[in-house]
C-alpha cells in the first residue's frame, strides 16, 4: 500500500507550505523531492518492498523525510526514540530484524530544540525482510515492564487519520498545529504529522521548549493555531508570568495523561481558550476525545470507535 503515501499525505499544491520550521518554510513539491531522494538512498542500500528499517533519528526534517521515503518503498518502518541507550537500540535491532538503520550523522542547535536540525547516516545490517506486513512499528515505553513491540498497518494509519478529519474541533486546512510532541510516538506521529500533511494543516515546532518559545511560534502568523502537547507542555505556558494576549491561539490539545485540575484551572485563567484533552493508545490511536474541554476529566469516543 506504498500509495498511500502520495495519495493521502503528499497531495496538494506545490506552494503549499506545509512545514514552518526555524530553518525556513517547507513547501509540498519540496518535501516531494527531498523524500524522492531519500528513496533513492534507501533503495541503493537494498532497502526493497517488504523490507525493514529502522528510523533512530529526533524530530526532524530528515526524520519525515526518511519515514515517508520508507514507506513509499513499501518497507516497514521501526521507530527507535533518539533518546535511546546504545544497548537498547542494539537490542531492538537484533529483535526485529532491521536491515536498514537510519540514525544521526551530524546535528546543530541545542538539546533544547523540538525539532532538530540532522544529518543521517545509512548502515545495512545482516537482517532479515518485515515479518508482519505492519507499515510501523513501535516499542512502548517500558516504564511497567520489558518493552511490548506495536504494529500498525497502513491501512490502519489511513483510518486514523480520517478519524481526525471528523473530530470536532480539530485544526483545519489553511490553520497551524504548534507541534510539541515527538513524531516517534503515536500523539505527534498521527496526530501532527500525518493528519497535518493529510488536512492541509502547517505543522509549526517552537525553536526552544520552553513557554515564550511557544507562545512565539504562535504569533509567527496569523493564522489560527492549536498547541498539541503533552501536560508537562501545559506547565511551561503556565510558567510564562504575563503571557500576550494572542488571537491566533485557538486551543491547545493535551494527550498521555490525566491533567491536574488546578493545572487545568491555570491554564484556562491565563490564556482563555479550550484545553481540549485526548486520549488513545499506541495499538489503536486516538480513542477518545474532549477537544472544548467541557467533560474533563471525562473524554466521549471518537468518530468510528466503538468502546466496549
Amino acid at each position: 500500500m506504498s500509495e498511500w503515501i502520495d495519495d493521502v499525505l503528499l497531495r496538494g499544491a506545490d506552494d503549499d507550505i506545509c512545514l514552518h520550521l526555524p530553518t525556513g518554510p517547507v513547501s509540498r513539491s519540496a518535501l516531494r523531492r527531498l523524500v524522492g531522494e531519500k528513496q533513492e538512498t534507501l533503495s541503493a542500500a537494498d532497502l526493497r518492498p517488504g523490507g525493514c528499517a529502522a528510523l533512530n533519528l529526533p524530530s526532524s526534517l530528515t526524520y519525515i523525510a526518511n519515514l515517508l521515503a520508507v514507506w513509499r518503498i513499501g518497507a516497514q518502518a521501526v521507530l527507535l526514540d533518539h533518546r535511546l541507550t546504545r544497548y537498547e537500540v542494539d537490542a531492538a535491532l537484533e529483535r526485529l530484524g532491521v536491515q536498514v538503520v537510519v540514525a544521526t550523522g551530524h546535528t546543530k542547535g541545542s538539546p533544547l530544540n523540538v525539532f532538530h536540525d540532522v544529518t543521517d547516516t545509512v548502515t545495512v545490517r545482516d537482517g532479515r525482510p518485515a515479518a508482519t506486513p505492519h507499515a510501523v512499528l513501535q516499542l512502548s515505553s517500558g516504564s511497567t515492564g520489558p518493552s511490548k513491540v506495536i504494529g500498525r498497518t497502513a491501512a490502519d494509519l489511513v483510518a486514523e487519520v480520517e478519524r481526525y478529519t471528523r473530530i470536532d474541533g480539530v485544526p483545519l486546512s489553511g490553520e497551524r498545529i504548534i507541534l510539541l510532541s515527538s513524531m516517534v510516538h503515536v500523539l505527534g506521529l498521527v496526530g501532527g504529522l500525518l493528519y497535518g500533511l493529510h488536512a492541509g494543516v502547517g505543522l509549526v515546532p517552537p525553536r526552544r521548549l520552553t513557554g515564550d518559545s511557544i507562545l512565539e511560534a504562535v504569533a509567527s502568523d496569523s493564522t489560527p493555531a492549536t498547541v498539541l502537547g503533552v501536560p508537562f507542555h501545559i506547565g511551561l505556558l503556565n510558567s510564562v508570568a504575563n503571557p500576550p494576549k494572542l488571537a491566533q491561539l485557538k486551543r491547545m490539545t493535551t494527550g498521555g495523561e490525566l491533567v491536574p485540575a488546578a493545572v487545568s484551572a491555570a491554564f484556562g485563567e491565563k490564556y482563555g481558550v479550550p484545553l481540549g484533552n485526548m486520549w488513545g493508545m499506541t495499538e489503536v490511536g486516538v480513542i477518545a476525545t474532549d477537544l472544548f474541554g467541557d467533560h474533563r476529566p471525562a473524554v466521549l469516543p471518537a468518530p468510528g470507535i466503538e468502546v466496549r
